[in-house]
């Protein structure tokens, strides 16, 4: 379940839509389902009330954690005259637990060259989270990957991070990874390749 509270002045229209979350080529591919059941799936919501979401799944779990996305988007109400509205979409990750134990397994290799790109391979059956990802290179200096960047890995994917350096990082040279994770703290030391 979860819960939609207005804290604005005026009502607020809503319409909730659940898609497949697959990742493909580093990229989210996000494919409309019928899945999920979602109950409202349209509803106004006055100023200081709230409304809660029901959510079925209508799959079954299997060896790996299946991934959705939920997005919530704003109804544009009718203004009178001229007006500029901003209206909000909020996309929500859900996940339906693995039918065996949740087991979490990355790896990563990072590529030579002007932009490299480090790979993170999920080789477990639920999703990897990094957050805060940091590469400390040769030189001392510190580079993230783009802002925005979706810190999901899921089961059996493999996401791509490029990264903007100031001159083409060699291969077999040294570059520190740190980042958070649902598990913890990660530091580790990798050698680029080829």
């Amino acid at each position: 379940m979860v819960k939609i509270v207005n804290n604005d002045n005026h009502d607020v229209s809503l319409q909730i839509r659940a898609y497949d979350w697959e990742q493909k080529d580093s990229q989210d591919v996000l494919t409309p389902t019928q899945s999920l059941i979602i109950s409202p799936p349209v509803f106004t919501v006055a100023p200081g009330a709230s409304q809660t979401i029901r959510i079925i799944s209508k799959r079954p779990a299997e060896a790996n954690e299946v991934a959705y996305r939920m997005l919530v988007d704003e109804i544009p109400t009718a203004t009178a005259g001229p007006a500029i509205n901003f209206k909000f979409r909020i996309s929500m990750p859900i996940f339906i637990a693995p039918n065996t134990a949740p087991n979490l397994k990355l790896g990563w290799t990072l590529s030579a060259g002007k932009t490299p790109r480090l790979n993170v391979a999920n080789t477990g059956n639920r999703r990897g989270r990094l957050l805060n990802l940091v590469l400390t290179l040769p030189n001392g200096k510190k580079v993230t990957p783009p802002a925005g960047a979706n810190p999901y890995t899921l089961a059996g994917m493999i996401r791509q991070y490029p990264f903007d350096v100031d001159a083409p990082l060699a291969a077999g040279s040294l570059v520190k990874m740190s980042a958070n994770s649902d598990t913890g703290p990660i530091e580790t030391e990798i050698t680029v390749t080829p």
